[in-house]
């Protein structure tokens, strides 16, 4: 059933959930109605709808949230939740190591979507937050996760429009085929500035029983403290413990045991 715009309930609704995903834990009616262009009236329908069905909630100030029902079908999605618990030990180790914050992410069509993360609580960026998405080119786990993507995904990337961040952003298709190449010999992902002008990150792969690049982790400093050779090695041990534990069986998590760093 399509409306007079076009768009499907489903595609309504799935507009309203992604609206959290973009901008908030909590939103207004009003807010989620500009996120989703949808008009007020139709996106008070569908919320009503949605908190009925406990998909989404509403607290006292009038403000929505994820409901327990999206969070409990959310649990069970083997390429996030399942990853996620299998690398968390590892995650841990890693950031009791550096004292850095740790960050696991895979990816979502020509996007990463950040899944797991662990700072300091005073860290200075509580930034990407769990469920951000950034283009593949910007972040080092992004650029990890294109490199190994499929070929038409590169293609289909490279040949889109590339946002830059920041004037250290690389947006040149070539030059960054060429990074790409590089990433896949040396083993490791850096965004040098990519995203912001004092931060910097450096990930690794993480495979499935097949070989595949399902995910990846990082660890993002500031700028000047990022010695690549040593965090490079740290967090691709870290990466091979999590791609031992995956092929082990990701139905297992508790039974993995973090390699040593």
């Amino acid at each position: 059933m399509r409306s007079d715009d076009g768009r499907s309930v489903l595609s309504r609704v799935v507009g309203i959930l992604r609206a959290f995903g973009t901008a908030g834990e909590e939103l207004t009616a009003t807010e989620i109605s500009q996120l989703a262009g949808l008009p007020i009236s139709t996106c008070h329908r569908i919320l009503s709808a949605l908190v009925e069905e406990g998909l989404l909630e509403r607290g006292a100030d009038h403000r929505y949230h994820v409901g327990l029902v999206l969070w409990e079908v959310a649990s069970h999605a083997p390429r996030s939740v399942g990853v996620q618990r299998i690398a968390l030990p590892y995650m841990r180790d890693l950031f009791d190591i550096t004292h850095y914050p740790v960050h696991l992410a895979i990816r979502e069509g020509l996007q990463a979507v950040f899944i797991e993360r662990l700072a300091p609580v005073d860290a200075s960026s509580q930034r990407p937050r769990i469920g951000a998405r950034y283009p593949l080119h910007v972040t080092s786990v992004g650029l990890m996760l294109l490199a190994h993507a499929p070929a038409r995904v590169q293609d289909e990337f490279l040949a889109s429009p590339l946002r830059a961040y920041t004037p250290r952003t690389v947006t040149d298709p070539l030059r960054l085929r060429r990074t790409l190449a590089e990433i896949r010999t040396r083993g490791f992902a850096v965004s040098d500035r990519q995203v912001v002008m004092d931060a910097i990150s450096v990930a690794a792969p993480i495979r499935d029983q097949d070989g595949d690049v399902v995910a990846a982790i990082s660890v993002n400093t500031p700028l000047g403290r990022l010695r690549e050779q040593s965090m490079a090695h740290a967090v691709q041990t870290a990466a091979l413990g999590i791609t031992r534990s995956w092929r082990r069986g990701p139905a297992q998590p508790d039974e993995a045991s973090p390699t040593p760093l």
